[in-house]
């Protein structure tokens, strides 16, 4: 195997954007960026130069429609989701390439190439959906994580979680995330977010922030995002058009990837 190069896995992330954006587009299938990729084509047209992932979300009927849909016999690009796979152990899809290989350190079981990140989003009525939904995403790091840079007394206490979670595997947690964030559907509510995987209350905003789409450059191409992003990203990260300190400026993420043979 090959190992893949930082230039190469940007390079196979944004295909994989282009080609979910053009299914989306092709199908009626509505979608936008979010996260630090939302940042990123807002503050620098592209990828924050420090980050390596992209996220985008879909309303969640339009999300459940992409994940029937979108794999095809012999093309390279799939979905992986709790819906498609029953080994799958994570609330959100992701869009990968099988043609290469991701071995993540932290989640050493997961099984699957370079991706992007596929997130639904959904109605939200109160915050307290939220927080089971943080509680149920605690349960579900403990299931899946190994001992990767933990302190002895974060491994102890990982090593009591295990034994307490093995009545379930991690695909049933998951799927209490899943039940949960889609409780209430998209816009029937007043207020919305992509709540399958949030940093917390600040996740909830008008729904009017999704009420619809502009297009926005990154990375030399033109991409979906809320016509309300600038208060979604102030709800969660405040000032988002300031840079973080040069000490914080580091991806957050800890895998190899490689080229199959």
């Amino acid at each position: 195997m090959r190992p893949i190069t930082r230039e190469e896995l940007k390079s196979i992330q944004l295909d994989l954007l282009q080609k979910t954006a053009d299914f989306c587009e092709n199908n009626g299938l509505r979608y936008f960026l979010i996260g630090g990729t939302l940042i990123g084509a807002v503050r620098h047209k592209g990828f924050i130069p420090w980050d390596d992932d992209i996220d985008i979300a879909l309303p969640r009927s339009d999300y459940d429609q992409f994940i029937k849909t979108f794999n095809q016999p012999n093309n390279y690009c799939q979905v992986k989701s709790i819906s498609n796979d029953p080994d799958y152990a994570l609330p959100f899809a992701k869009v990968y390439d099988n043609r290469t290989i991701v071995k993540q350190l932290q989640y050493p079981k997961d099984k699957f190439g370079v991706f992007i990140d596929v997130f639904p989003a959904d109605g939200v009525k109160e915050a307290t959906q939220i927080y089971k939904i943080m509680r149920l995403r605690k349960l579900l790091n403990t299931k899946r994580a190994n001992y990767y840079n933990r302190t002895l007394s974060k491994k102890i206490i990982n090593t009591f979680g295990k034994i307490l979670l093995l009545p379930f595997t991690a695909h049933q947690i998951a799927t209490w995330i899943d039940n949960e964030a889609r409780k209430y559907a998209f816009g029937s509510v007043p207020k919305a977010g992509v709540i399958a995987n949030p940093y917390g209350p600040c996740e909830m905003v008008d729904k009017s922030v999704f009420s619809s789409d502009i297009y926005q450059e990154f990375e030399g191409l033109r991409y979906r995002i809320p016509v309300g992003y600038d208060a979604w990203l102030r709800s969660i990260y405040g000032d988002y058009m300031q840079l973080p300190p040069e000490k914080d400026r580091v991806t957050h993420h800890s895998f190899n990837a490689w080229w199959k043979d």
